[in-house]
């Protein structure tokens, strides 16, 4: 058994704080809102008043949080987990961040005689619960070779890809194709419409081709259905399409579909899409009125 903490319990963090304490750890929990904690608490999860003092009980702490801003905060901010800081410490930062983000908040957390790693994951709530998370681990060797049977309670394909940072660059890459292709997906319906085929009956000619990713097949029913119920809110994939563009720009790698995706993102979250899911993207395109036909290639 070993003391863990977790902080940050939204639709992924709950569940995945849930397995570490099923597998017999001791845990410590944290997060913005003790109503979120109560039912691990009730499960036998410790609460702690604060970041720090979740560091203070941990070998180990878990994040799962929202954004760079959100990971700043409870790890170096007033209270945070570096104030917490003890001989043997070790961070998993399991949020999408900025990978300069991240690899600032190492340095600082390394300045604490403290070794971090950033681990995001692949996969939704579903996965979570199961355990079968895909988890791409930047940082030092000897920290993940540490915590790797922590993280096997989490996920079943694990992959160690380098120095800090180098987790969350991993997971910007999957979140482009991601967020790219359900955009995709949602134009194809949207044209589809505007030609007088309906949804159901051109996602029932698609479903079956090779052209459909594995994560479109398992939307599109969905979004014939009206079911947007969020496992990943399409707000949380316009942030990520933003770090992506930022990063493609910080190191000279371009990344026009995902700008363009960006954008598109933005503008259904702010006509309140913003909690749905992110999958929703191809509803606010079936809504769009009709382009006017200028001749010319138009844009949102």
């Amino acid at each position: 058994m070993r003391a863990l903490g977790f902080i940050g319990l939204g639709r992924m963090g709950t569940p995945m704080a849930r397995r570490l304490l099923r597998a017999g750890h001791r845990l410590t929990v944290y997060n913005r809102t003790r109503e979120k904690a109560e039912p691990l608490i009730a499960e036998g999860a410790r609460w702690a008043d604060s970041p720090r003092a979740v560091a203070q009980a941990s070998e180990v702490v878990f994040l799962m949080l929202a954004d760079s801003a959100a990971s700043e905060a409870m790890l170096a901010g007033p209270n945070g987990v570096l104030e917490g800081a003890h001989p043997g410490l070790l961070i998993v930062d399991m949020s999408t961040i900025a990978p300069a983000v991240s690899r600032r908040l190492a340095e600082q957390a390394a300045q604490r005689g403290v070794r971090m790693l950033d681990a995001p994951v692949s996969g939704s709530v579903g996965p979570a619960t199961e355990g079968a998370l895909t988890i791409f681990v930047g940082g030092p060797r000897e920290a993940f070779e540490a915590v790797e049977d922590l993280l096997r309670v989490l996920g079943r394909n694990i992959h160690y890809v380098g120095e800090n940072g180098m987790g969350c660059a991993v997971k910007l890459a999957v979140n482009l194709i991601l967020g790219v292709s359900m955009q995709a997906l949602g134009e194809a319906f949207a044209l589809g419409a505007r030609a007088g085929i309906p949804p159901q009956q051109l996602w029932g000619i698609l479903q079956d081709l090779a052209v459909i990713s594995p994560a479109q097949r398992n939307k599109g029913g969905k979004i014939v259905e009206g079911d947007f119920t969020p496992s990943f809110a399409l707000r949380l994939m316009e942030k990520d399409l933003s770090l992506i563009v930022e990063f493609g720009r910080q190191i000279g790698a371009p990344t026009p579909l995902a700008a363009v995706a960006q954008q598109t993102f933005l503008i259904a979250r702010e006509h309140g899409w913003a909690e749905a899911d992110y999958s929703a993207i191809a509803a606010w395109l079936l809504d769009q009125p009709p382009l006017e036909d200028t001749g010319r290639v138009s844009s949102l």
